[in-house]
C-alpha cells in the first residue's frame, strides 16, 4: 500500500471515531469495509490496533476503550488536540487533503480557493527556525519597484487570510520584530549561521492582542461590536477573535465585546460587513471607520 493511501486511513479513523464520540470495533469495522480505499475488505483488529498505535506516534492521538461502554473507542485526549493549534491544523489539513483526494472523480464540483505562492519558502524557514539559523531573504513589496535583500532571524510562521506570513527580526535593526508575506519573497536561503533565540518568545502570546498579521506599539484596547441581522449567528459560530464575548443580547441586535489592537486588518474586517456589523465603542475607533466610509464614498460621487 503506498504511503498516502496509509495517511488516509489514519485520518479515517481518527474522523470515523470522533465523529460517533464513541464506536465499538465492530460497527467501525463495518464503516471500514464500505471505505473505497479498503476494498470491501472488513477491519482485522491487529489492523485495528496497528493503525492505532501509528496515530499515537504520529498526532499524538490517544484511542482508548471504555470496557464499562460496550468496549467502545473513542479519544482520550480530545481537549488537549484541541488546544494545540499547530497539531490541529496539520490534522485538519490533512483530512482536507484525504477528503480531496477522495474527491478527485468530482472534481469538476469542487470548487476552492487559489492559495498565492510562498509554500516553496516552508521547508528552508522551518528548517532555520530549528536550528536558529539566519535568513538571506530577498523581498518585494507591492508598492516596491525593485525590492530589497536582508538578513533576517526567522521566529514563526503564521497563516492569515490564504496567506503564509514570517515574523522575524532585521539582523541590522536590533530587537524589532517584523511581518513578511512568503508570496513576496524573491529568494531565500539558509546562511548556517546561528541567532540567539529569545528565551522568552512566544508565538501564541506575541499574537494575542492582534487580529491578524498587522503588529505594532499599541495597546489593546477594549472594543464593543454591534451585530445585526445573519451577523448575530455568524459571531457567535465563527468569533473575529479569541476574546470576543457576547455581552447583550436584544430581539434587534446583538453586542460584542473584544480586546484587542484595532489593527488595519480590523478595521478592514469590521467594514467588510457593511450595515451587519458596527462599532459602538471606543470613539477613536468608530471615527476611524466613519472616515473610511467617507473616503470610500468620495469615489462614488
Amino acid at each position: 500500500m503506498r504511503n498516502t493511501d496509509t495517511f488516509r486511513q489514519y485520518i479515517w479513523l481518527i474522523n470515523t471515531i470522533e465523529r460517533h464520540k464513541k464506536i465499538n470495533l465492530e460497527t467501525l469495522s463495518k464503516s471500514w469495509t464500505d471505505y473505497d480505499l479498503n476494498n470491501g475488505k472488513p477491519l482485522a483488529r491487529t489492523t485495528f490496533y496497528r493503525l492505532k498505535q501509528a496515530i499515537e506516534d504520529m498526532f499524538g492521538i490517544q484511542i482508548e476503550c471504555d470496557a464499562k461502554d460496550g468496549y467502545k473507542y473513542y479519544i482520550a485526549n480530545s481537549e488537549s488536540l484541541k488546544n494545540n493549534s499547530t497539531q490541529n491544523w496539520m490534522l485538519r489539513t490533512l483530512t482536507v487533503n484525504s477528503v480531496l483526494l477522495d474527491g478527485l472523480m468530482i472534481k469538476d464540483q469542487l470548487l476552492l480557493e487559489e492559495i498565492p505562492a510562498g509554500i516553496e519558502y516552508l521547508q528552508t524557514i522551518i528548517s532555520a527556525m530549528k536550528c536558529h539559523h539566519t535568513l538571506n531573504m530577498g523581498y518585494k513589496k507591492f508598492n516596491d519597484a525593485e525590492g530589497y535583500t536582508i538578513l533576517v532571524e526567522p521566529y514563526c510562521l503564521k497563516v492569515f487570510r490564504q496567506r503564509w506570513y514570517m515574523l522575524g527580526k532585521i539582523v541590522s535593526k536590533g530587537n524589532q520584530f517584523h511581518i513578511y508575506a512568503l508570496d513576496r519573497i524573491t529568494h531565500l536561503y539558509d546562511t548556517d549561521k546561528s541567532y540567539d533565540l529569545d528565551s522568552d518568545f512566544n508565538a501564541e502570546v506575541f499574537f494575542r492582542n492582534f487580529f491578524g498579521v498587522f503588529i505594532g506599539d499599541d495597546k489593546p484596547q477594549r472594543i464593543v461590536l454591534r451585530a445585526h441581522n445573519k451577523m448575530v449567528n455568524f459571531l457567535r459560530t465563527l468569533p473575529l477573535h479569541h476574546s470576543q464575548k457576547e455581552i447583550l443580547e436584544t430581539e434587534e441586535y446583538s453586542d460584542f465585546e473584544l480586546f484587542l489592537v484595532p489593527t488595519w486588518d480590523f478595521c478592514q474586517a469590521i467594514l467588510k460587513e457593511g450595515d451587519e456589523l458596527e462599532v459602538i465603542s471606543p470613539l477613536s475607533l468608530r471615527e476611524q471607520i466613519v472616515k473610511i466610509l467617507k473616503s470610500a464614498l468620495k469615489n462614488y460621487q
